[in-house]
């Protein structure tokens, strides 16, 4: 590979025109070509940046001059696009959640794998800035030892719509598609052993949306998690209590709380003050409310920071710089893995009112 990394992307709706922005932006990447859906999103995307544009996937992860993919696809056509790039031997970046099955995602690591390319899982919260400093912190135990989490993702939807992402079948229902709690709360505790789910539907446009899970963690460690849009009072948090102190991560906020016995410390969630007063006016906007960004907007601006963060890792990787060990699950599929392990055992607790092991390698 040159020193260029000419990228792929699939899917031109929100997430993956702002990443061909991103990765057209960044010395070292350029975006080549991109492919949409149906619309001519694809058409649109190429015209502002001027590349490429192919009718189908197949089209574009042929292309010689394309040495990477950005999965940015749809949740439940994630794994055909992950599978047919490697294939024709692109490396991959592949949006949340990686596929909507456990054993999906094992054949996608394991076809990567087989075909001598790399896998990066786009879990963006890894790349925030206070979510990393509190990864340093707890390691060197400034909390003591994490024994019970708590994380809320909750808020009202108004009825439902025509996109995908308002079919759970699509998008693998709330815990898939939100999947970054799971994964943010598993990066802290550990990957959980298993997991009991108690759920109600309160629509029928949106499935099972009052979602409330327990977790138990390695060293007896537990967890709470409520997730759904049937809360007229939501919320967005994580809470993780140790033995010497304790995090609130205040996401409305944007702020992020440390306490000891020596004091309190805050800092923002993404440690841009523009960022962090982005995220605020965003949740007041939203007044409670579940909503789903459509293809035509921008993701918001407290996500563009870390979405180039992300691409330069990404970029790094490709160039054979080492991964720094704060990344590695994010390239070795256990960030992925975890993730959607506990998230398909948990529907599996919820059929069967039991509490289900999580599968781990």
């Amino acid at each position: 590979m040159t020193s260029i990394v000419n990228i792929g992307i699939i899917g031109c709706g929100n997430f993956g025109a702002e990443l061909a922005r991103i990765v057209d932006s960044i010395e070292g990447m350029r975006t080549a070509s991109v492919v949409g859906g149906q619309d001519d999103s694809a058409q649109r995307l190429a015209g502002e940046l001027g590349c490429g544009y192919e009718m189908d996937v197949r089209s574009l992860v042929s292309r010689s001059d394309i040495d990477a993919v950005i999965v940015a696809s749809p949740n439940f056509l994630h794994k055909e696009h992950v599978l047919m790039a490697a294939q024709y031997g692109k490396h991959v970046f592949c949006e949340k959640p990686a596929s909507l099955s456990l054993s999906d995602c094992d054949e996608m690591l394991e076809e990567c794998e087989k075909a001598s390319v790399r896998f990066m899982a786009g879990h963006i919260m890894h790349f925030m800035d206070g979510i990393r400093r509190v990864k340093q912190l707890i390691s060197a135990g400034s909390i003591g030892k994490p024994i019970a989490v708590h994380a809320e993702r909750t808020g009202w939807m108004e009825g439902g719509g025509d996109s995908w992402k308002h079919r759970p079948e699509l998008t693998g229902g709330y815990l898939f598609h939100y999947i970054h709690e799971l994964d943010l709360v598993q990066a802290y505790m550990g990957p959980a052993q298993e997991v009991y789910l108690a759920g109600a539907s309160q629509s029928q446009e949106s499935g099972q949306d009052v979602l409330l899970l327990t977790l138990k963690f390695p060293g007896q460690a537990l967890g709470t998690m409520q997730y759904g849009s049937a809360f007229r009072w939501g919320g967005h948090s994580l809470k993780i209590n140790g033995t010497e102190g304790a995090v609130l991560f205040d996401f409305k906020r944007s702020e992020i709380v440390i306490r000891r016995p020596d004091g309190t410390e805050r800092f923002g969630m993404n440690g841009c003050a523009e960022e962090d007063e982005a995220r605020v006016q965003g949740y007041l906007a939203m007044e409670g409310k579940v909503a789903f960004t459509t293809a035509s907007e921008r993701p918001p601006l407290f996500l563009r920071g870390p979405l180039r963060l992300e691409m330069e890792c990404f970029r790094d990787c490709l160039l054979g710089k080492p991964v720094p060990q704060e990344f590695a699950s994010l390239f070795d599929g256990s960030s992925a893995r975890s993730s959607i392990a506990t998230a398909e055992a948990a529907m599996s607790s919820l059929a069967h009112q039991e509490w289900v092991q999580i599968q781990t390698k």
